[in-house]
């Protein structure tokens, strides 16, 4: 009897699950189609470009996350990089390569308030909104997606290059910062790099006027700035002989440029990651 009991009860429990199983795969199939939802214009998308009023387009659907943005796990800005834009690239590359979870997928539908169409009606696909460097300048909407097999971004991953974004990095020594840096990558390469804090034995040298006797290190840290621009990112090296990199080679270079504090905050940002995407 006691078999017989257990048998029964296994198979109760087994035809629960079933029925659990059945349910959760018919709620995930009522998704809205296409045709129901509102149409959302490009134009209309970027006008809910900030944390007032944010909506995004992920394959071809809009959502309007702005409620979401003080509940999301990460720092504000991530989010509002992609509010009023085509956002697919984004929500595919939580981290490159890896996208967001089912979970993500199931609370975003809550947000769901259109489908994306082009000035004709036409739903409007990621591919048609993105765009790879090669072809940016033909393209006047943003950066058309490639497949895995073309894609130089997830390549450069792979094989351990940075990505193209907005790095920020630090360099610490002793509990204090010294150099805080932001810049940004295009194929590799130098786009813009500037000095977010740049101090040394509480001398704050974004601070100074022309006539102190610091500032010409200053002007040696702009001149690095200014000479890696437009430059691939191996150039920091260079920082190691300061002659090549700043003019008028004295002893403020020797004793105060330490071009390897720059590297390393360079490095730093590098380590980190993307601090936000192009």
């Amino acid at each position: 009897m006691n078999k017989i009991a257990y048998t029964a009860f296994v198979a109760f429990l087994a035809s629960i699950l079933t029925l659990l199983s059945a349910n959760a795969l018919s709620q995930s199939g009522d998704e809205r189609p296409d045709d129901d939802l509102d149409t959302v214009t490009l134009d209309e998308l970027a006008e809910h470009d900030g944390a007032e009023s944010c909506w995004k387009a992920i394959h071809g659907r809009v959502y309007d996350v702005t409620d979401y943005i003080p509940d999301h796990p990460t720092e504000e800005e991530v989010m509002l990089e992609w509010c009023g834009k085509e956002a697919t690239e984004g929500w595919d590359n939580k981290r490159p390569g890896v996208p967001h979870s089912a979970r993500a997928e199931g609370m975003l539908e809550e947000y769901l308030v259109g489908r994306l169409v082009d000035e004709d009606g036409e739903t409007v696909e990621p591919q048609a909104v993105e765009a790879t460097s090669e072809i940016a300048n033909d393209i006047d909407t943003a950066e058309a997606r490639l497949s895995p097999a073309e894609d130089e971004r997830l390549h450069r991953a792979m094989l351990g290059m940075p990505l193209d974004g907005h790095y920020r990095g630090l360099f610490i020594d002793r509990g204090g910062i010294q150099v805080n840096i932001a810049f940004d990558l295009e194929d590799g390469h130098f786009t813009r790099l500037e000095y977010r804090y740049l101090a040394y034995r509480d001398v704050d040298y974004l601070r100074l006027d022309e006539g102190d006797e610091l500032y010409p290190v200053l002007v040696q840290h702009e001149q690095i700035a200014e000479r890696l621009e437009g430059e691939p990112v191996t150039r920091i090296f260079r920082l190691y002989e300061p002659e090549r990199v700043v003019d008028d080679i004295d002893g403020y270079s020797g004793a105060t440029l330490r071009g390897a504090k720059v590297i390393s905050a360079i490095r730093d940002g590098l380590n980190r990651g993307v601090y936000s995407w192009p």
